[in-house]
């Protein structure tokens, strides 16, 4: 039982350590997608939205006169860009589900070993509850 143990603990240790680094990540990610999307919006919003007199508007408060029509593509264009790459990266990697994964273990994790200290499971029971869990978290390879 104490291998056991152990080898839950180490697991545990092992899922904390990711959901401590991906976590941040994907709030991060989330967050670029979010704001940047709203800003491409803006850029591309205010031609729209104002139409010629709010390009003159803000030609005039501007000194010297800028090229506000490149100025808002451009804009428009990095920020729609940068909210295309961090929704991509969330994405393809997977993260949010990823993550919602391995915070589920942890605390199943968690469970099993209260159960197993306070002699609530047996071990062979345990131990399948063991490979079950860890096999929800296969992608952690650390």
């Amino acid at each position: 039982m104490d291998e056991l143990l152990q080898k839950i603990r180490t697991k545990r240790n092992r899922v904390h350590t990711f959901v401590s680094k991906q976590e941040p990540r994907n709030k991060w990610l989330l967050n670029i997608a979010i704001i940047c999307g709203v800003a491409g919006t803006a850029f591309a919003g205010i031609p729209a939205i104002g139409g010629t007199a709010a390009i003159d508007g803000i030609k005039a408060v501007t000194q010297p006169q800028l090229p506000i029509w490149q100025f808002l593509c451009i804009g428009a264009a990095l920020s729609t860009m940068a909210a295309t790459v961090a929704t991509s990266l969330r994405s393809n990697h997977d993260t949010g589900n990823k993550l919602a994964k391995a915070q589920a273990c942890e605390a199943k994790l968690e469970m099993l070993e209260l159960l197993l200290l306070n002699n609530q499971i047996d071990t062979k029971q345990a131990i399948e509850k063991y490979g079950e869990y860890s096999a929800d978290v296969a992608f952690i390879n650390y």
